[in-house]
Parts: C-alpha cells; structure tokens; sequence
C-alpha cells in the first residue's frame, strides 16, 4: 500500500426512504367563457310620444272639470271634496241628497197629511123649535148622529227654512206646522120622539139643527178627548220615518204652536138660515 493517504471519500447511503407530505391538489382551471361585447345602450326613441300622450290626457281632464263647473254641473267645493276623500285612506262614501231642498221637495208632495180620524155618535140630541103666537105651534124631536172628526198637518207649508241639520248630533230638526182640525162630518142622523102639535110643523127643520148641534159637539168632543195630541204623535212617526228613509239620520220633529188654530168651515158651520139660538129658554127661534 502506497504512502499516500487514501483521500477517498466514502459515501454512506442511507437505505431508509424519505416521506415528504403531497402537495394540495388544486381542481384544473375551467375553460374560459367565449367573450361576449356588452350592447351599447341607446336613447329611448318612443319616449316623447308617451309624455305627449300623458300631457294630452291631464288637458282633457282639466278641461272637462273647468267645462263642468261652468255649467253648475258640480261646484268648486265638491271637487276638492272628491279630491280629498282619494286621499283620506279610503273614506266610506256618502250620499249627497240629504239637503234641505231635497226633502223639501219629497215633503210637499204629500200634501195634507191626515193623521188621526175620530169616529164620534151622540144619542138624544134635542130640538125644540118655538113657533106661534105663545108658542102655540112649538115642536120638539130627539135625535141620533154618527160622524168623524180628523186632524193632522198642512205639510204644503214647509219651506227650507223649516229644515235644520245639527251636525254635533246628526240629527235633522224639522219644524212643522201644530196640528189642526182637517175636516168634520156627520154621516148619519136620524130623528125620533117628535112632540105632538096640531100645527102643521117642518120637521126637516128641526133635523137641519139637530145636524149643526151635532156637528158643533163632535168638534169639541174631539179636541176635548186629545185628538191633536194624537195627531202630533202620528206625524212624529210618519214624517220622521220618511226624513229618515232619505237622509240615513237622526231626526228630531218640532212643532210650531205660535200659529192661530185653523178650524176648516166643514168644523165651523153656520147654524140654517134665518134660525137662532135663544140662549135664555135653549130654543130655536125663526
């Protein structure tokens, strides 16, 4: 062996396998999407058409208001009315004929509203006629007579000034004319008991003033028995209820008791012709 050191170097080689950790796997790249230009935007061509026609449409409109209201189709009021009620969320509507004129003119028609009618009848109802020279010829009858007497209201006299809306309550207040006498009548008499006398006596004469006194009693009969207070409850339901019907409200009626009663001629007549009462003996005298 040579004197020269052996410089060689030994290499030692390990049989052992080194684990390193994989790398991430990474999905492969999508394929690119073909590249499509964005279209340039344009003008729109049709708009001023369309603002012509919306402008066209509010002139028309205004012009058939203003039309409208020159023509007292509709009022001022009104308008700004329905206008406002769009935006008032919705409001319920209301009917707009519950006016004074409105029920001024459903009221007249009716006319003389005849509200309560009082069969009446009265039994010996006597007559004596004093006739002669101490009164030689004088006669007297008894008599039975059935009739009517009715009352209610002229409802011809109602204005607009009789019609009254209380907005606080909701109420209509109509004023009406205080109930009167309409008519009076006797429908049958009849004439029984006559007196004796050998004078030659008109007994038709004697049924005409027993035909006036009953008349006259039946009259005052019937106011006496309440016939006007009913005739004011009758009207309360009849002209309240149709007030009501047309309005929707609350209606209060009021009559008018500063007027003069009014007695019909039917409830005042005249006593026959040519005859009198002599209020000293109560008999008729010609």
């Amino acid at each position: 062996m040579s004197d020269r050191e052996d410089t060689r170097e030994i290499q030692v080689v390990s049989t052992e396998e080194s684990y390193l950790p994989a790398p991430p796997a990474y999905p492969a790249p999508a394929a690119a999407e073909p590249y499509e230009p964005v279209p340039e935007k344009r003008g729109c061509s049709g708009c001023g058409w369309l603002f012509a026609g919306i402008g066209g449409c509010l002139l028309l409109i205004v012009v058939t208001v203003a039309a409208a209201i020159l023509l007292g189709l509709t009022s001022v009021n009104s308008l700004i009315g329905g206008i406002g009620s769009i935006f008032s969320g919705g409001a319920p509507p209301r009917a707009v004929i519950n006016t004074s004129q409105t029920l001024v003119q459903g009221i007249q028609p009716l006319g003389q509203l005849v509200s309560v009618s009082s069969q009446l009848a009265k039994a010996d109802i006597s007559v004596g006629v004093q006739q002669g020279v101490l009164n030689a010829c004088g006669f007297s009858a008894n008599h039975v007579a059935q009739g009517a007497v009715e009352a209610g209201i002229d409802l011809t006299r109602i204005t607009e000034d009789n019609i009254r809306y209380d907005e606080l309550r909701n109420t209509y207040v109509v004023t009406v004319p205080a109930p009167q006498l309409t008519s009076c009548r006797v429908d049958y008499i009849r004439q029984y008991d006559r007196s004796t006398t050998a004078c030659n006596v008109d007994w038709d004469e004697a049924r005409l003033l027993a035909n006036y006194i009953s008349l006259i009693d039946f009259r005052d009969d019937a106011i006496e028995g309440g016939i006007l207070r009913r005739a004011e409850s009758e009207t309360r339901i009849v002209l309240g209820n149709f007030v009501e019907m047309v309005t929707g409200s609350d209606v209060e009626i009021v009559f008018d008791s500063t007027g003069e009663m009014v007695v019909p001629p039917s409830c005042q007549p005249a006593p026959p012709a040519g005859w009198f009462l002599d209020s000293t003996t109560g008999q008729w005298t010609r």
